[in-house]
């Protein structure tokens, strides 16, 4: 399955640790964000990835192309990442492929059991849902149907009425990516909806009959990092120790 990771955005909120530096590459612990989404993936065997950069993204290329393998990526640069958002950088990269992929937000940090969850999920369109926990109103919510698909996804709504938030962690078919492309096309080139949030074709897929599911998360821990707060947070969550702990490893072995 090809990984699209987008990484295009300048990260306002965390100046000054992003004048210079994409918010992917702050460390946290010993790796970077960024690199330590891209281990857990090549772990499962998931080494191919279309990353679409746009600030300083010369600086991501070296970083990703110094730690890991070069052919595992294919770079996209969106010279436009100071007036669109991500369904523009996502339009981007599914230009090149009608195949199913697993789509991540490169300022989110997850335990590895979150990923693996997605990854045995049945469905073929699903996305990770954290189900605990308090859900802002700034949070892409999530609710359902009867039948326990996706009703709506996105900012809007009353968090009370929502089953959870979405992490930015999914996984699409092949149909369902030809579909995705075209409506990001029309909505981004056509309608000039360039401010966009992703969400917003997906849901109009749903509306149209396109089937997506969500994967509760329960207990497993994941962080979408905005804010300085968040970093200082993630850190805490996601030190080194921390992560051997979740992935069930022992650090004083050998």
């Amino acid at each position: 399955m090809l990984v699209v990771l987008l990484a295009a955005g300048a990260a306002m909120r965390l100046r000054p640790l992003t004048n210079n530096t994409p918010k992917c590459l702050l460390p946290v612990g010993s790796r970077s964000i960024v690199a330590r989404t891209v281990q857990l993936l090549a772990d499962r065997g998931l080494q191919r990835f279309t990353v679409v950069d746009g600030f300083c993204g010369d600086k991501l290329r070296s970083a990703l192309t110094g730690e890991f393998p070069p052919d595992w990526f294919r770079f996209v640069r969106n010279d436009l990442y100071g007036t669109t958002n991500n369904a523009y950088s996502l339009m981007l990269a599914l230009r090149a492929t009608r195949e199913a992929f697993l789509l991540l937000d490169s300022d989110v940090l997850f335990e590895p059991s979150v990923l693996d969850r997605l990854l045995a999920d049945p469905h073929v369109n699903r996305l990770a849902v954290r189900t605990q926990g308090d859900i802002g109103t700034e949070e892409i919510k999530v609710t359902l149907d009867g039948d326990g698909r996706i009703r709506s996804i996105g900012k809007e709504g009353d968090p009370r009425l929502a089953m959870g938030e979405s992490i930015g962690l999914h996984a699409f078919s092949s149909d369902f990516s030809a579909s995705l492309l075209a409506t990001l096309e029309r909505r981004q080139l056509v309608e000039e909806r360039v401010n966009e949030f992703y969400e917003a074709s997906f849901q109009e897929l749903m509306d149209t009959g396109h089937a997506v599911y969500p994967v509760p998360l329960g207990e497993l821990r994941s962080m979408e990092i905005d804010t300085a707060d968040d970093l200082a947070r993630a850190r805490e969550v996601f030190g080194v120790t921390r992560l051997a702990e979740m992935a069930g490893l022992d650090l004083d072995a050998g």
